[in-house]
């Protein structure tokens, strides 16, 4: 149930570009849950500053709610991760901060996925995953997945491993 209620808040779409890439882009149902929470919240400051209670945190609730469609709406159509057989890369941040990160995959002898579960009040509760890359050269490098990523992983290391690369 609860997985149910997040799981659009990771909604993405899939597709396959002419070039093989897969592309995965947030989908508008990402959008409509970050506006469902701006609406809830609004709603929420409006009821107490009018119910004459707790009007400090009323007026804190407005200054958050009016945060998501000012940040972080914006940066949820502008995120998305695009991968190839050599490459991955991620674009992320709001229209203020934009961000690109490109993980580079020649050479790459395997990607290691390093265990972040665990388990809160009867909950699986999953932060943003580490993926460790270990080159043909012997260097490493560990990236933290952003939770966009996170959420997406799996689909994204199927493709790598469809492409020969090794992915545990």
């Amino acid at each position: 149930m609860i997985q149910l209620l997040f799981e659009s808040f990771h909604a993405a779409t899939l597709t396959m570009g002419l070039d093989g890439a897969l592309l995965l882009a947030g989908a508008r149902e990402r959008v409509l849950a970050w506006g469902i929470v701006f609406c809830l919240m609004a709603a929420a400051a409006l009821l107490l500053w009018l119910l004459n209670v707790r009007r400090r945190i009323a007026v804190s609730m407005l200054v958050v709610s009016a945060l998501i469609p000012l940040l972080v709406m914006p940066g949820l159509r502008r995120e998305n991760i695009r991968v190839l057989p050599h490459r991955i890369v991620v674009d992320t941040g709001a229209w203020l901060l934009p961000a690109r990160t490109a993980i580079d995959l020649t050479n790459l002898r395997q990607i290691r996925q390093q265990q972040t579960q665990f388990t809160f009040a009867g909950y699986i509760v999953e932060p943003n995953a580490l993926w460790e890359l270990e080159y043909a050269d012997g260097s490493t490098r560990q990236i933290l997945l952003n939770d966009f990523f996170t959420a997406h992983r799996m689909a994204i290391a199927q493709y790598l491993r469809d492409r020969g690369h090794v992915v545990l």
